[in-house]
């Protein structure tokens, strides 16, 4: 009897450990962005709950059938990645193309409160005239803009100079 109980709190806490972790990449509060730089190209991606696109803050369980229609426009309002990260000027960078995607985190098939989570995804390309200016990234409009950010955290390569950090409201810009 007693092994019995235990074989099945250790397949228990097994599944619920699984779930856990499956649903850890979506993390309300934390943005991911990877910046690359190659060249003259300048390509910036950037992630977040999806959550951070409502009206009502974390609203996301709430079932509505045209929910996803309503985060696909909201997030198509985001014509421009200078609205969530600040490139300095003297870089001359123009952006030349932006796609927005809405991407299910998890989905486990149960009921559990992770099935509908999804991340808002802004891939980015800019073209910089003067790329040797780009010295520092200032993540302070993505602060602004979404209030619930706690932090970003930032990985890429500018050339053969890796980047990895996480950013603030207190210590946003990240220099390199």
């Amino acid at each position: 009897m007693h092994i019995t109980i235990l074989l099945l709190t250790a397949v228990l806490t097994t599944n619920a450990t699984a779930e856990t972790r499956h649903a850890e990449a979506h993390v309300h509060g934390i943005n991911h962005v990877q910046i690359i730089l190659n060249g003259s190209t300048l390509q910036v991606t950037y992630e977040f709950p999806v959550a951070q696109l409502n009206e009502k803050k974390h609203d996301e369980h709430k079932h509505d059938e045209h929910k996803h229609d309503k985060l696909a426009e909201r997030l198509k309002e985001i014509t421009n990645i200078a609205t969530l990260v600040a490139i300095p000027d003297s870089a001359r960078c123009s952006q030349s193309r932006i796609k927005h995607d809405l991407r299910v985190v998890s989905s486990t098939g149960s009921d559990d409160s992770h099935t509908n989570h999804q991340d808002a995804i802004l891939e980015t390309v800019l073209e910089c005239q003067n790329p040797s200016a780009l010295n520092s990234v200032d993540f302070s409009p993505a602060f602004s803009r979404f209030e619930d950010v706690e932090k970003i955290l930032v990985e890429g390569m500018l050339g053969s100079q890796s980047l990895s950090n996480t950013v603030t409201a207190k210590k946003a810009v990240m220099s390199f």
